[in-house]
């Protein structure tokens, strides 16, 4: 039987999932099946394993009126963020751990609050033009050291220029930043949390081409997004092997990620 009567004979309805051991590699439980709207996107996870692609199928009547349904639903938008007093517009170089941290990361550009309660740099992020929610950042050893306000963004994009398609996947709001700087009309996406869910995939979809560039020693975690991502959206996505993180501009990795992007 090959792969692709494997795959229609699971007869998955929409929205469905399916794991279970690869039947080209044998590999145990590493073969994951979806089906996105007819397309039933296929992967197997184990390194070397080469199983991977899409078969189209029929949904079924019910499974388009279901679809028909959902997609009539209209997901309410996100509250705006009330500010807390305590999150302050800061003035000139009035905070002296808050400006050392913006010249350190070159964010002097960037519309940074500060949050004098707990000391923390304070990145606003909007929906629509609305602030929603906001990621402090500690200047110093406060736990945790990154903190959501309001819990109501799932990530946080920068971009400078006109999207091209492109968003470079980071782990925090800083390295985002740097790739929207060094990479004009490429979006920097900072996930904000330990594990990919659709919460992610609704924002990574948007996009025609991602690239996994998170930190060096996060190397498995890099793959193991890169599948996900690809299995979940069936969107081209590569896994990018840094030699530093890229908030610090190593040039090798610089030169690299231009390059890929060519």
């Amino acid at each position: 039987m090959t792969i692709s009567d494997y795959v229609k004979s699971l007869s998955l309805g929409d929205g469905e999932t399916h794991r279970s051991d690869c039947p080209s590699c044998r590999g145990s439980n590493t073969f994951t099946v979806v089906n996105r709207s007819g397309s039933m996107i296929y992967n197997c996870y184990k390194l070397g394993c080469r199983s991977r692609g899409a078969v189209h199928v029929n949904l079924t009547a019910a499974e388009i009126q279901a679809k028909l349904t959902a997609e009539a639903y209209v997901k309410p938008e996100p509250e705006c963020m009330i500010i807390p007093e305590y999150v302050v517009e800061p003035v000139g170089r009035e905070y002296t751990l808050l400006n050392s941290f913006l010249d350190k990361w070159d964010l002097q550009s960037e519309r940074v609050l500060y949050d004098v309660s707990e000391k923390r740099a304070v990145f606003p992020i909007k929906h629509k033009g609305s602030i929603i929610d906001a990621v402090g950042r500690a200047l110093h050893n406060a736990i945790p050291k990154w903190y959501r306000y309001t819990g109501k963004a799932s990530v946080y994009k920068r971009i400078v220029g006109k999207p091209n398609g492109t968003a470079v996947i980071v782990e925090d709001v800083i390295s985002a930043i740097t790739v929207a700087k060094l990479l004009p009309q490429v979006t920097g996406l900072a996930i904000m949390g330990t594990s990919l869910g659709h919460e992610h995939m609704e924002h990574i979809g948007e996009f025609s081409n991602v690239i996994i560039a998170l930190d060096p020693d996060a190397m498995t975690k890099t793959l193991q997004y890169r599948r996900e991502v690809e299995a979940w959206t069936g969107i081209r996505t590569q896994a990018f092997r840094l030699d530093d993180d890229i908030k610090y501009r190593l040039q090798s990795d610089v030169k690299r990620l231009r390059e890929m992007l060519l």
